[in-house]
């Protein structure tokens, strides 16, 4: 016996089968564009894997650069926007079967530009200016950062402190007297020494958000070292445990004078968000350097210099109505009045914003509009000094949702020679301009239900008594039963739609097969296919030669597609068949015993045909 196979029966009768026992180790915190050098630890190893294995590693993510059996070199992507983006390292080997994963997230380091509010920003939710006192200060609560507390102000990578001055702490840094908060008496800011690891500088929960305003989240920071790399930071906002928007990574240069610098950035929640975790963490990549003070950590609601909404006690805005409706535009100031004599204009958009017109004779603080037909209609309104209209400002934009629910007509016609049990109905409705935000739910009702198993179901069962024998010569007449009407209610908003459907049954004629035909082109039974089977949507025509081989299939619809004119296509040509006696077979999804020639004993009528040439 070859040497080679005795090698592989002797391996694969005497090593265990194991499998998902190999395990993959690096860095599971890497960043985009970065090169990471992946090992695995196999559960079995030895002198037959290493001559005979074949290993396969698969990245996701990213690309290989070089493999071998035990490791694998990976750059990963480089990652658009702002978000991070999760890997996968796999191996597999080929001849036990051990395979292991490893799960990585690549950090996208891409910097953004610091972001503020540009209307009033509100009361905050979170003001964190850590307190005041002597130095040092307590320790933060657990969970506020990932960092360790040392009391000591000279503190190491990955440590921080809470103090009121950094003066004498070290040379290299700056001597910084006293807090960012204003009229702070021995006010306390966050000291930290920032290592090359993605840590957390802060975190809180925050509740009770409104989806329908801008969010602030910033900081004042201050750079202080000129040795080594400048801090970097990202703001994180999570919903759950899942990421839904970041700033992008700020950078926070070194300034020969120390100078605290606000930075920070604007974020929408999603639909039906209003809890989230509010995260800064470090984005920088070097162990030297990276030291920075944090002061004044805020979270607010950023309010429009003038709002808008659909109620005079709250934030709305959004509306729904059907088919026509009206609705009351209110606007108030969040904050102080900024014109001597403010004036008003409410203006309308019908194409989601693009264009806006102002609507004739709405130049009050509150407005009601009426629309007459459906659509998705904007409305905001521009606050102006009347003295002056140039001094000017625009609210937030309202939605308002005048929908329409669209029931199609529509016919189901069945072909059958007994009594019918099908299905009518269908998706053939529609609630246009309607809030995509929204889980519609709809109720059904059929008139009259007569025949139907349940009136209230969108697509009921029918089932309808047997129509007559069939005609051998001619269709029979269709059966068309009284038309039902279908009212659809949308039970979000309460609108209606409603239409007919048609049901219609026609009873088949019964098949004829012949027994003979004369492919010979002179007009005269050129061509052999089962009589009326074009009456039967869907049934199956077969041919075969003696040899028992398919020389002809079709499943029509036309009478012209059950024809077969005696030739097979073969090579491009369409090859006449000798004279003979073939076997044919119709298979029809009804009526399988409207047949006249041929034999039926599972459903599948058959018979022959000579071919005279």
């Amino acid at each position: 016996m070859n040497i080679f196979f005795t090698i592989i029966l002797a391996l694969l009768f005497t090593k265990p089968v194991v499998r998902d026992n190999a395990t993959i180790s690096g860095n599971t915190n890497s960043r985009q564009g970065k090169l990471e050098i992946y090992s695995v630890t196999w559960s079995y190893w030895d002198y037959y894997y290493t001559n005979y294995a074949n290993v396969s590693w698969n990245v996701t993510g990213g690309s290989i650069i070089a493999s071998d059996k035990h490791s694998v070199t990976v750059q990963w992507n480089n990652l658009e926007g702002y978000e991070d983006a999760t890997g996968q390292v796999s191996v597999s080997e080929d001849l036990t079967g051990q395979s292991g994963d490893l799960i990585v997230t690549v950090v996208n380091d891409t910097q953004g530009p610091s972001q503020f509010c540009n209307g009033v920003l509100g009361p905050p939710v979170i003001a964190i200016d850590f307190g005041s006192g002597p130095n040092p200060g307590p320790a933060l609560s657990a969970g506020t950062t990932s960092y360790e507390y040392n009391p000591i102000c000279a503190i190491s990578a990955n440590q921080y402190t809470i103090v009121n001055s950094t003066v004498g702490c070290r040379s290299q840094w700056h001597n910084i007297p006293a807090d960012h908060t204003p009229n702070d008496v021995n006010g306390y800011f966050l000291l930290i020494d920032g290592n090359d690891q993605k840590n957390e500088f802060f975190r809180s929960t925050v509740s009770g958000l409104n989806p329908t305003l801008k969010y602030e989240f910033s900081a004042w920071v201050g750079n202080l070292s000129s040795i080594g790399e400048n801090p970097k930071i990202r703001f994180e906002i999570y919903n759950q445990g899942t990421q839904i928007a970041n700033s992008g990574t700020i950078e926070v240069p070194y300034n020969s004078t120390f100078q605290w610098e606000k930075i920070g950035f604007m974020f929408t929640l999603p639909n039906n968000v209003s809890s989230v975790d509010v995260v800064i963490v470090n984005m920088n990549t070097g162990s030297i350097g990276n030291d920075l003070v944090l002061d004044d950590i805020a979270f607010a609601a950023c309010y429009p210099p003038i709002l808008a909404s659909f109620s005079s006690t709250s934030i709305l805005d959004k509306s729904y109505t059907c088919d026509i409706g009206s609705v009351t535009l209110y606007s108030s100031w969040p904050n102080v009045i900024p014109y001597q004599n403010p004036a008003f204009q409410w203006q309308k958009s019908s194409d989601g914003g693009n264009n806006w017109t102002n609507i004739p004779n709405a130049t009050s603080q509150s407005y009601t509009q009426t629309e007459r037909s459906p659509s998705i209609y904007q409305y905001r309104v521009i606050a102006f000094e009347s003295s002056n209209p140039q001094l000017s400002v625009i609210s937030n934009t309202l939605i308002f949702y005048v929908q329409q629910l669209v029931v199609d007509p529509k016919s189901t016609t069945f072909y059958s020679c007994e009594a019918v049990s099908g299905q009518i109905g269908t998706n053939n409705f529609r609630l246009l301009y309607s809030d995509p935000s929204i889980n519609q739910t709809f109720s059904f009702l059929w008139s009259p239900s007569t025949y139907l198993n349940n009136p209230n179901t969108a697509s009921p069962y029918i089932n309808l008594p047997a129509p007559p024998p069939p005609n051998p010569s001619m269709p029979n007449a269709p059966i068309n039963y009284p038309p039902y009407t279908l009212t659809i209610t949308n039970t979000n908003f309460g609108c209606v739609g409603a239409n007919t459907h048609t049901v219609t049954v026609l009873v088949p004629r019964k098949v004829y097969v012949p027994s003979a035909f004369t492919p010979d082109g002179d007009g005269l039974n050129d061509t052999f296919r089962p009589i009326n089977l074009e009456d039967y949507p869907g049934a199956i025509f077969r041919v075969y030669n003696r040899w028992g081989q398919l020389i002809f299939f079709s499943q029509g619809p036309t009478a012209q597609d059950y024809s077969w004119d005696g030739t097979v296509f073969s090579n491009g040509f369409h090859q006449p068949q000798p004279s003979g006696t073939y076997v044919w077979t119709v298979e029809m999804p009804s009526c399988q015993t409207n047949i006249y020639s041929g034999s039926s004993g599972d459903g599948i009528a058959n018979g022959t045909v000579v071919l005279i040439r």
